[in-house]
């Protein structure tokens, strides 16, 4: 029977989380390092900057990127107007000034999650996602950068849930393009997206990457990408560090698509791919939070009865962002006052 889609976005962004607290504290560690210090291997949360549980970057993007999309929904409800980069902009300019930074641009309002404090943190932020937004012009307009950096691949789960089927290609690359203006990085970004959501709508993940690996192989500048794809479904299964660091450090796009495509395939259940996410010298948060993602679709029950599930940072903004990025596109008139106190267009 297939599984309600709230709980399924749930899943997938609240594995995310995980993911990225799993990895928040020995990001930038060697192997050897990480080894020494987990001698048998990570069973627990690491506490980060003091906290148990923290989440990074990539989660407080995440988050914003999904408020983006329900505020895009929400201008479309209300004032016809469907477009959803510069929505998506402006959330990310709202993240912008939760990091201390000055936005570009004015900052409409101050409502929804630019009020919560606990989001006010910086854990090590992306500087091409700092920079391309201090840099940006106006809403919606692409950044002017080379970068394929993994700042847009982290942040895209929301995509695959708010937006519709025919849309998520096209909808992934313009919110990437906004701080990402490498071709990679925003195909690596649509990519993921897409296989988020063929799982989501009830795909196979290792036959939904295959196909993806021979379109993307089809389109223009899609070859990394396509390869990406590739090295992961032909890697050994071993769910070795090793392994994994052959795919990459997971600083670019396309390794860290590979490496958390990998966990997903190379591992038989929730806990297990997410310490293949995270264990190697790289980017371990983004990593994490990338597989959590698709870990999530695939193993929803685990992540709800995790205990490391009850300890993310933000647990309650993760499940309710989660449950509106779906049902925005099923409110009507009568809820348009809730709609418009969380999440007031702009």
């Amino acid at each position: 029977m297939k599984q309600d889609t709230v709980y399924l976005a749930q899943a997938s962004l609240l594995a995310g989380a995980m993911g990225d607290s799993l990895g928040a504290e020995i990001e930038f560690w060697t192997l050897d390092e990480i080894r020494r210090r987990f001698p048998n291997g990570l069973t627990e949360l690491p506490r980060h900057q003091g906290i148990t549980g923290a989440i990074t970057d990539d989660t407080q993007m995440t988050l914003f990127t999904a408020e983006g999309l329900i505020r895009a929904w929400s201008r479309g409800l209300t004032r016809g107007i469907g477009t959803f980069g510069g929505p998506v902009h402006h959330a990310l300019l709202r993240w912008l000034f939760t990091q201390g930074c000055t936005a570009p641009r004015q900052i409409l309002d101050r409502e929804g999650l630019i009020k919560d404090v606990r989001l006010h943190h910086r854990r090590a932020p992306g500087n091409t996602c700092l920079s391309s937004l201090q840099a940006a012009t106006s809403f919606g307009h692409p950044a002017s950068n080379n970068s394929k950096g993994c700042g847009t691949i982290m942040r895209v789960a929301p995509v695959a849930f708010g937006v519709e089927t025919g849309d998520v290609r096209e909808v992934a690359i313009a919110t990437s393009a906004l701080t990402h203006g490498h071709p990679t990085a925003q195909l690596a970004a649509a990519a993921w997206a897409e296989l988020l959501h063929g799982v989501f709508r009830g795909d196979n993940p290792e036959v939904a990457a295959r196909r993806l690996e021979q379109d993307y192989r089809q389109l223009e500048d899609g070859a990394e990408t396509a390869n990406a794809l590739r090295a992961a479904l032909d890697a050994p299964r071993d769910g070795a560090a090793e392994t994994v660091e052959r795919l990459g450090g997971g600083w670019i796009a396309e390794e860290a698509l590979a490496i958390a495509l990998y966990s997903a395939l190379a591992t038989s259940n929730l806990e297990e791919g997410l310490r293949c996410a995270v264990t190697h010298t790289g980017d371990s948060d983004s990593t994490g939070a990338i597989a959590g993602n698709l870990l999530g679709l695939m193993y929803p029950k685990q992540v709800f009865d995790h205990p490391w599930s009850a300890q993310v940072e933000c647990r309650d903004l993760i499940l309710r962002l989660a449950q509106d990025v779906v049902m925005v596109r099923k409110w009507d008139d009568s809820m348009l006052d809730k709609m418009q106190t969380l999440y007031p267009c702009t």
